[in-house]
């Protein structure tokens, strides 16, 4: 087909046969068929050149089909973009390894027991226990009342007593005062009363003796019987006897009265002071078994055990009462002979419990028993613990004796992440900002919540601490302190 135009026109033949204005080249091919008003040669001429014409369209249209075909089936290959992560970086503190002292330690259990147990006893025995007034655990004073018994019978024989002691000071404060002159005067008359009664009882007697002369001389001659004589004579006797009593009570008054006039002795002021000395301490005595009624805290200290009850005699072999001098405790630790020479005393022991986690303490190692328990090749250390409510004899404790100090590179103790094999592992700051986990030997605690490192790391390695339990290897992190 020919058509002509005063200028020279391109058309585009695409896939569809449609002559359309090609948009780019990778889209589609195109052919450019230039028609001019030039005259063609006769070949292309008449009838010839029109289905000359018709064959070449033909042959271009199958051509650009072919083309197009070919470029939707295998379409260039395109290179992806970069894959970056849409996922923001975690937040993290960072700490970097330094060096600290750090503790050598010896760890090793043992149980509380008090330092001096004290046993309290009941000085009266055979008496009954009224009153208790203290429990197990109660913190005591010494001379403190914590057991009353029965004092009812010591209690009258201690106004006997008093009673006793009255007397004798009255009888000696009178010997030492002196005879009153009221005493004397009537003693005087007492010795004429005597001595009238010797006289008179003196002439009782001549007369029965006369009587006797007369009756013996009428009985020889017959003019009386013998019985009458006999009478005489028994009334003769019962004077005299009269007469030897009046003498006595004589001599008697005159004695009084002669002790009356010279005052008393020194012999009897004498056993007068010594009988009121008596006196005092019988009264003394039952002084101090009413006091012994009040069992008294022989030392300040914490009741361990109590055993008296109310209603109980008391003897000399129970025991009512033990305590725990001033409250105070301390933990034996056995330690093998082959680690005795690491400990000495003054040494700092870091106290735990498994039973209480809150219970952590901090003794001091006071001396080390001199003899090794020869089946266990043990010796006993002996630890000095602090005044806590908590601690009773008998516990199960865990210790650990720092036995020397030395260098050693820490961590903060945050920044060791536990895992499921038991090792530990930290994460270290690359200088990306990308984490690396790093296994790690733990070694002992150090101050400051820090954690020594045995292998594992170097001085200067930067580790990460918050944050740490929620990162992986690789990770990109924003460090937000140091």
């Amino acid at each position: 087909m020919t058509q002509t135009a005063p200028d020279r026109e391109k058309f585009h033949l695409n896939g569809s046969n449609a002559a359309q204005p090609a948009e780019s080249e990778q889209e589609a091919a195109s052919v450019s068929i230039t028609v001019t008003d030039k005259p063609r040669p006769n070949l292309l001429s008449g009838g010839r050149g029109l289905f000359f014409g018709i064959g070449i369209g033909m042959v271009l249209a199958l051509g650009s089909n072919h083309l197009l075909s070919s470029r939707q089936a295998n379409p260039p290959a395109k290179t992806p973009p970069p894959t970056t992560s849409t996922a923001p970086a975690q937040s993290v503190t960072v700490a970097e390894v330094g060096t600290q002292g750090v503790n050598r330690t010896l760890k090793a259990k043992g149980s509380v027991a008090a330092f001096e147990m004290i046993p309290v006893m009941s000085q009266a025995t055979g008496l009954q226990i009224q009153q208790v007034l203290v429990e197990e655990g109660t913190f005591v004073k010494a001379g403190q009342v914590m057991v009353t018994l029965d004092n009812a019978v010591l209690q009258a024989q201690l106004t006997q007593a008093k009673a006793a002691v009255d007397q004798a000071e009255a009888r000696l404060a009178e010997l030492r005062a002196g005879t009153r002159s009221e005493e004397i005067a009537q003693a005087r008359e007492t010795v004429k009363s005597a001595q009238a009664a010797v006289e008179q009882a003196q002439s009782d007697l001549d007369l029965a003796n006369k009587r006797v002369a007369r009756n013996q001389m009428l009985q020889a001659e017959g003019a009386i019987a013998r019985d009458r004589l006999d009478e005489v004579i028994n009334q003769e006797r019962s004077s005299r006897s009269t007469l030897e009593r009046a003498r006595a009570s004589f001599r008697e008054a005159q004695q009084r009265l002669e002790q009356l006039e010279t005052g008393p002795r020194p012999e009897t002021i004498s056993q007068a002071a010594a009988q009121l000395a008596q006196a005092k301490a019988q009264m003394q005595s039952v002084t101090a078994q009413l006091n012994d009624t009040r069992v008294l805290a022989p030392a300040s200290g914490k009741v361990a055990e109590r055993n008296a009850r109310v209603g109980d005699i008391t003897s000399s072999s129970q025991k009512l009462f033990t305590i725990i001098e001033n409250g105070r405790l301390e933990l034996l630790l056995p330690v093998p002979e082959t680690e005795l020479k690491q400990i000495r005393p003054g040494q700092t022991v870091q106290i735990t419990s498994d039973a209480d986690s809150n219970l952590r303490l901090s003794g001091k190692v006071r001396e080390i028993d001199p003899m090794v328990e020869e089946k266990s090749r043990q010796a006993k250390v002996k630890v000095d613990l602090p005044a806590v409510a908590s601690l009773k004899p008998g516990m199960f404790l865990k210790a650990t004796i720092t036995t020397a100090t030395a260098t050693g590179l820490t961590v903060p103790a945050k920044a060791l992440l536990p895992q499921a094999d038991g090792s530990t592992i930290v994460y270290i700051l690359q200088p990306d900002n990308s984490v690396k986990a790093q296994p790690v030997e733990v070694g002992e605690p150090t101050s400051g919540d820090r954690q020594e490192i045995k292998k594992g790391l170097s001085p200067g390695d930067r580790v990460i601490v918050k944050g740490a339990p929620y990162l992986k290897e690789g990770d990109r992190v924003q460090v937000i302190s140091y």
